[in-house]
């Protein structure tokens, strides 16, 4: 009698796993049905372009908020320096380059020496003007210089001219704490 209470067991143990994956089947079915049918979110919602939303005469559509803006208010005249010079013409251009280029001279005055330090030098312009952007950030005024070498283009990225030690030392320092290497350049 026991070989026959087993038997039962084991027998309604298995009707039993199978009828529990066919009700879980059941169940991963009906979901799968309702989700694929169920609206989905924020795609349904769509609305068509109204009236504000037209392209413009050039083909672009309009600004919608457009009216949030407002008017931009005039910016304030610019105070015209009294010792700079009023330039209208090319002529006036050349002029005042040449006598920026002589006060430049006349402060390096002494033994002549002056100094640059260059930050670094790039194949592209795209990463000269990048470091020259970030020395921009750092307060520094650098300037990019192309020049061809090897028939290739190369990029210098420059900061200067400096007259004595302690501005190049000061500069360096900085550029240093800020991971950028950079070397002394003389010019006279």
């Amino acid at each position: 009698m026991s070989t026959l209470i087993a038997s039962r067991q084991h027998g309604s143990t298995l009707i039993g796993f199978v009828l529990g994956l066919v009700v879980g089947l059941g169940i991963a079915v009906a979901a799968a049905i309702y989700l694929t049918n169920a609206p989905i979110p924020f795609v349904n919602k769509v609305q068509r372009p109204t009236e504000n939303f037209k392209p413009g005469p050039d083909g672009k559509l309009q600004d919608p908020n457009k009216a949030l803006y407002g008017q931009a208010p005039n910016p304030p005249p610019l105070p015209e320096k009294a010792d700079a010079p009023k330039i209208e013409s090319a002529a006036d251009v050349k002029a005042a380059a040449e006598k920026a280029a002589q006060a430049a001279a006349e402060g390096s005055k002494g033994d002549g020496t002056r100094f640059l330090l260059q930050a670094g030098a790039f194949r592209t312009a795209q990463d000269a003007d990048g470091l020259r952007a970030r020395l921009a950030l750092l307060g520094l005024d650098a300037t990019v210089l192309p020049i061809e070498q090897g028939g290739a283009p190369l990029y210098r990225v420059r900061l200067g001219p400096y007259g004595t030690m302690e501005d190049i030392n000061r500069i360096r320092k900085m550029l240093a704490e800020n991971n950028i290497d950079s070397q002394i350049v003389r010019t006279n």
